[in-house]
């Protein structure tokens, strides 16, 4: 008690953790954890508590849902930003949450236990504690998320507390072991009570000292385990045998060897004293579980509500059964499975089939509690239908491992060739399907189809099957057999899924103008009338265009939006939203605001997979502005998130952390999460490529090394041409790299490729090229030709011009300097005001070479800027810097420095921020070492 005393204080401090209670049945792991939960209201902590049951197949998530709803009851959920966007997930364990959980919520357990995290965070209190009892009889999804909370705890208030027995831990056993071996649980064994403990135990019940011989004859038969030690102590009591009197406990006969000497004989003595209403009453609660619905037994019994209260009053007073409130339960599982034993088979097929026919009768039993009854009844066909609507609900909140359970069940139970054999088969596809377990989906589907066809069914039924198996292979990329199933399809109002699907097969397969003339004839069959299928119809649409013409791209997603908006889907309005601003990246100056609305909108409407890759594509933005102290803490904070949901962004996240690390002059770091990043996924065309494009080229150029630049971005292109179809707003930088550095012909075919090819309409690519096309006149002596071509393209854009532009802006001056064109000098002037502004030094130093080179006077350097060493200078510290740096390091205080400066604090303040960003040290101690270097 002590150690869950010391975990409930760490949760209290911020550290959270997680641990299994593991011992004998009846060893205490209840009464300790009921210890442990009022130690920890006592200290203003939040606790939600529930428990597994035991069952063939048990409902999922059966704990979470029981100790949320419970919370539900007195509390509301917290009105929190953080907790918000995972709504729709712990919806699928409280339903009054009124959340629909879809889209990607809809199935993923990594998710709902974020969610519960954010949770544990923002509930009212100190702390969370969540008590998680009987977990050995557990559903997988259930341990899924409690694999997750345990490798996730370590930063959140909050204690979770698992009890597992034993003897029957089985699969919880694995998962608490593989987390206890990594550091992400602590394992406690209960031992059985040696003969002090027991006395102590035996003292405590009473109250009192006890006579000489009981402790003692209750250690001898109660094995060590505290449940028994109560019960042998109970059955002293109630046999007469114990007696308290004036002068205390006293024993008024001696223990006679007729005294119960197991839990099972005093039970069955306790059974012996009740009245047969009252017997049968507990027989058939037993059938029904540990915990039980009262009325459901009554209505079974016909009985009247108030006679079955006074059968449970009999049953509380011979301590069978204890009351919470309106609900009732057996004193522990022990006591109902001896209850359940005492019965005949058919005596318990009997009272399974009285409770199975009330319970369908009903409205508030669970389907698979229904099923599990009717299966005890030997009710086969009803069964069979049981557990298909109970797989369903399971499909429903994403309980994928245990919907197959379920089916598996229901296969058991329903003729072969029947109608409900035909809906189960059906219903695995849509389980292997959501999964993204391909192959088996595949195999199940063929399967159905042959069995569909082999019975003569309609055609209709047969292509519905078509296109869910064809949704699936399309999902694993299976684009040939995607293809094969909808070619079968005829029925006209499968048709536009049909055509949806099929435009994915054609962009898979890189026919873009057939995916896009699907995609169009899907939305004419739909018509006007707006429909999920038509906005995903705009999305294939607005996909395949955004790698070709940008214009056509967005007016796509805007269709598709609009369609959202009208439906009234904040799910597609998220999707669709994501990919209208995944086109304004390819603008020159892209609004951030529009990129924070959206991914607001991701995160209010649940879609936290969406909401990252907007996060991923504002942080694009940021370093494209130069912003790396914010790039870099979203960058950290999105690599950790994406890791723990495993999300596929995670790859993409490592390379745009090492461009920033890059940009910062920090190698190590950038090699590092490039390694990284391409370890997540060796075959990723997007992190393959991105590796040369999106990092290793612009961080050359910001370093003013476009020859490598220039090289980094053709290994870039070369797999781009292998793989079209992928948005690459940096091409036109290619095309004037190589016509500005590489001989005439380069530059020529690359300029044609940009020209003709994808995504020539890109803002981005569109101003690149044009100054290639600047320096390509110019280099032909048509230097008036040249200007004009220049001019159009250096139109004047809202805000300052980005790091990248003045580079280039560097490169075009170089050239317009050695064939006699435009304004060299002015160009270099501002692309190297531009980069001393910004810190970046070494690009600054390469201008400045390249203008001495042109033979362009190179502007005064800031007094004291040649003081800067040369090892500070390359990752772009600034003489003021530099002088904030020195006296930093003298231990002088912001204010301290602004007043010898004559400076704002605040400016202070941002002059030794960069220096921990451009330095990457952790703190104002940590400068000195770079000074002294």
């Amino acid at each position: 008690m002590d150690d869950l005393g010391r975990m409930v204080d760490d949760a209290i401090g911020g550290s959270g953790r997680l641990v299994f209670l593991r011992g004998d049945a009846g060893v205490g792991k209840s009464r300790l954890v009921d210890a442990a939960a009022r130690a920890a209201r006592e200290r203003g902590a939040a606790v939600l508590s529930g428990r597994a049951a035991r069952s063939s197949t048990p409902t999922p998530l059966r704990p979470f849902g029981e100790a949320m709803l419970a919370w539900l009851r007195e509390h509301e959920l917290p009105q929190h930003p953080a907790l918000a966007p995972f709504r729709p997930s712990l919806a699928r364990l409280a339903p009054q949450l009124g959340v629909d959980p879809a889209g990607e919520q809809g199935t993923s357990l990594l998710l709902l236990g974020e969610g519960l995290l954010r949770l544990g965070t923002h509930l009212p209190g100190t702390a969370t504690v969540l008590v998680l009892e009987d977990l050995h009889w557990a559903d997988p999804e259930t341990l899924a998320v409690v694999e997750y909370l345990g490798d996730n705890l370590e930063n959140v208030p909050m204690l979770v507390i698992a009890t597992v027995r034993t003897e029957e831990s089985g699969s919880v056993d694995e998962v608490a072991d593989a987390l206890a071996n990594r550091g992400a649980a602590r394992i406690v064994g209960l031992r059985s009570l040696d003969v002090t403990a027991v006395r102590g135990l035996v003292a405590a019940c009473l109250d009192d000292a006890p006579p000489v011989g009981v402790a003692e004859f209750v250690a001898e038969h109660c094995q060590g385990l505290p449940l028994l030690a109560e019960e042998q102590l109970a059955g002293l009591i109630s046999t007469g045998a114990l007696v308290r009197g004036d002068a205390g406990w006293q024993a008024s006969t001696p223990f006679q060897p007729g005294i119960p000497p197991s839990l099972a004989r005093n039970v069955e003595q306790r059974l012996e004293r009740l009245s047969p209403s009252a017997r049968r009453f507990a027989d058939a609660a037993s059938v029904l579980g540990a915990e039980f619905d009262w009325r459901l037994v009554a209505r079974a019994l016909g009985s009247a509500e108030v006679e079955a209260l006074s059968q449970l009053r009999g049953l509380v007073e011979q301590q069978l059964v204890v009351a919470s409130e309106d609900a009732f339960a057996f004193g522990h599982a022990l006591v109902r499975e001896i209850v359940r034993g005492t019965l005949l088979v058919p005596e318990q097929r009997a009272l399974a089939g009285l409770l199975a026919s009330a319970a369908a009768g009903g409205d508030s039993v669970d389907d698979a509690v229904l099923a599990e009854l009717l299966s005890q009844a030997g009710r086969r066909e009803e069964a069979a239908g049981a557990w298909l609507a109970a797989a369903r609900d399971a499909i429903r909140r994403g309980a994928l491992a245990t919907a197959r359970e379920m089916l598996a069940r229901a296969e058991e139970a329903a003729e072969p060739d029947s109608d409900a054999a035909t809906e189960i088969a059906g219903a695995l596809v849509e389980v292997w399907s959501f999964a993204g377990e391909v192959e088996p989906a595949l195999a199940a589907g063929r399967a159905l189809l042959a069995r569909l066809e082999a019975t003569g069914a309609p055609a209709a039924e047969r292509e519905e099957v078509a296109v869910r198996l064809a949704r699936a292979a399309v999902t694993g990329a299976r684009y040939d057999e995607a293809a094969r199933l909808l070619e079968t399809v005829r029925s006209p109002g499968l048709r536009p899924a049909a055509d949806v699907l099929g435009a994915w097969v054609e962009y898979g397969n890189a026919r873009f103008d057939a995916a896009v003339a699907r995609a169009r004839a899907a939305l004419a069959a739909l018509g006007p009338a707006a429909d999920q299928l038509a906005c995903e119809a705009w999305e294939v649409i607005g996909t395949v265009e955004r790698g070709r013409d940008v214009v056509a791209a967005e007016v796509a997603f805007e269709e598709g939006y609009r369609s959202a908006d009208v439906l009234g889907s904040d799910h597609w309005r998220s999707r669709l939203l994501s990919g209208l601003v995944s086109v304004e990246l390819a603008g020159r100056r892209p609004r951030e605001e529009r990129f924070v609305a959206a991914r607001d909108a991701a995160l209010a409407s649940g879609a936290v997979a969406t909401a990252a890759r907007l996060e991923l594509d504002l942080n694009v933005l940021r370093l494209r502005e130069f912003d790396l102290e914010r790039a870099m803490l979203a960058a950290d904070a999105s690599v950790a998130q994406l890791a723990r949901l495993r999300l596929p962004l995670h790859g993409p996240a490592l390379l745009l952390r090492a461009f920033g690390h890059g940009l910062a002059g920090r190698e190590a770091e950038m090699e590092r999460d490039l390694a990284a990043g391409k370890a997540v996924d060796p075959d990723d065309v997007v992190v393959r490529a991105g590796e040369h494009g999106h990092v290793r080229a612009p961080v050359a150029l910001a370093r003013g090394r476009y020859e490598l630049a220039r090289t980094e971005f053709a290994t870039a292109m070369d797999l781009y041409r292998a793989h079209p179809g992928q948005l690459f707003s940096m091409r036109g930088i290619w095309a004037l790299l190589e016509t500005a550095l590489g001989d005439g012909d380069a530059g020529e075919r690359a300029r044609a490729e940009v020209r003709a090819g994808e995504q020539a309409s890109s803002p981005h690519n569109w101003f690149a090229l044009q100054f290639a096309e600047a320096v390509a006149a110019g280099r032909r002596g048509q230097g008036e030709e040249a200007a004009r071509l220049f001019a159009d393209a250096d139109w004047t854009q809202p805000g300052p011009l980005p790091w990248m532009e003045a580079h280039l802006r560097i490169v075009v001056a170089r050239e317009a300097a050695r064939d006699g064109w435009g304004e060299p000098q002015t160009w270099f002037r501002q692309g190297l005001e531009r980069l001393v502004e910004l810190g970046q030094g070494e690009g600054a130093a390469a201008c400045r070479a390249l203008m001495r080179e042109a033979g362009v006077a190179v502007p005064r350097r800031m007094p004291g800027s040649d003081r800067v060493p040369a090892h500070l200078s390359r990752i772009g510290v600034t003489a003021r810097e530099f002088e904030v740096l020195e006296l930093v390091v003298s231990g002088l205080s912001n204010q301290a420095i602004a007043d010898r400066l004559v400076l704002s604090v605040r400016t202070v303040e941002v002059h030794v921020a960069r220096l921990l960003q451009r330095t990457g040290a952790r703190g104002r101690a940590d400068l000195a070492a770079h000074l002294a270097r």
